[in-house]
């Protein structure tokens, strides 16, 4: 009798040190979280002529709340979104969107006086500038899609100077490939700022 029960103690035990095992090497296990940014892209500046450099202030950039998680979303179906646990924005979406149009713009145009509500400018502003995101992440087909609309007004912030619409898509990005869809999502912003930047030279040049 005490030769059984030493036999289910020892089996106890051996079990007790498998779950633990197990256990452990779940929590061993866990993915580490990894954190994104959009940085500005390295643009030679576009040709123009002007007696000074111009003065631009970012009004705002607008983008839809359910933008403004640090998980980053994407579309998984018609009306459904999904947020990552594992890859997630570094900042605000919006604050990192904001900063990098002002340094974007300001390689493009050559000039260093970008006002935003980050970081505002004492000088008054020769045009301004308001962007709308109303979509930028990765659709069902694997590919980024980034719809925009801008406007461009002058000094004294009467009605716009023009109003701008624009649709963008990505290449095709494998499932779950974090990595080439903020590289992705980086060179359409990238390009929306080249826009941008196109669309205030035509004022200038008006």
């Amino acid at each position: 009798m005490r030769h059984n029960n030493s036999i289910l103690k020892l089996v106890f035990s051996a079990l007790i040190l498998v779950l633990l095992a197990a256990c452990s090497g779940m929590g061993g296990s866990k993915i580490a979280t990894k954190y994104y940014l959009i940085d500005p892209v390295e643009y030679d500046a576009l040709n123009f002529a002007s007696d000074k450099p111009l003065a631009i202030e970012i009004i705002d950039v607008h983008i839809p709340q359910y933008l403004e998680r640090f998980h980053i979303v994407t579309r998984i179906g018609e009306n459904r979104l999904k947020f990552s646990e594992a890859n997630q924005w570094g900042e605000n979406l919006r604050k990192n969107l904001m900063r990098t149009l002002s340094r974007n713009l300001s390689r493009l145009l050559s000039t260093q006086d970008i006002g935003t509500p980050l970081n505002r400018s004492s000088s008054l502003p020769d045009y301004r500038v308001q962007l709308y995101i109303e979509q930028f992440e990765l659709g069902v087909d694997h590919k980024v899609k980034l719809v925009a609309r801008w406007q461009i007004s002058g000094a004294e912030m009467s009605e716009p100077l023009a109003i701008h619409n624009q649709e963008m898509i990505g290449s095709v990005i494998e499932e779950n490939d974090y990595d080439e869809m903020v590289t992705s999502m980086r060179q359409l912003y990238g390009e929306l700022s080249r826009m941008i930047a196109e669309s205030i030279l035509a004022e200038v040049n008006k």
